[in-house]
């Protein structure tokens, strides 16, 4: 698809260092102040970055937009394949035909999440 969105990493203050040490011995006093007042926590283990901490509420909200997001690219990619195809007048194919050009089995489409399989 021709959509091309360049991922910045996510930038933080030295605020939002914590030792991997202090995790370990100084949760309640370093982490959870840190925790209620900004998004997240960087981990670092001396130089080096290990892990982020985020509040479970700041989880939960990100979880959603990955799946929100999951969802949007899928219309995204629906559309631009429904634009595609009445540019080029070519044919929709039916799934069985896409089935029969790739190695899928239709037990493997049945075991897949969320695909349901006509007998038709």
């Amino acid at each position: 698809m021709g959509v091309n969105m360049v991922m910045k990493k996510p930038l933080f203050s030295s605020d939002q260092i914590v030792n991997v040490s202090e995790v370990q011995r100084k949760w309640k006093s370093v982490v959870e102040p840190k925790l209620n007042e900004l998004p997240f926590v960087m981990m670092f283990s001396g130089s080096e970055p290990k892990a982020t901490i985020l509040s479970y509420d700041n989880f939960e909200e990100l979880w959603q937009k990955v799946n929100e997001t999951a969802e949007l690219q899928l219309k995204l990619e629906l559309a631009y394949r429904i634009i595609e195809q009445e540019v080029t007048k070519s044919p929709l194919l039916s799934l069985a035909d896409v089935v029969s050009q790739t190695d899928l089995t239709a037990e493997d489409l049945a075991e897949a999440p969320d695909v349901e399989i006509d007998a038709d």
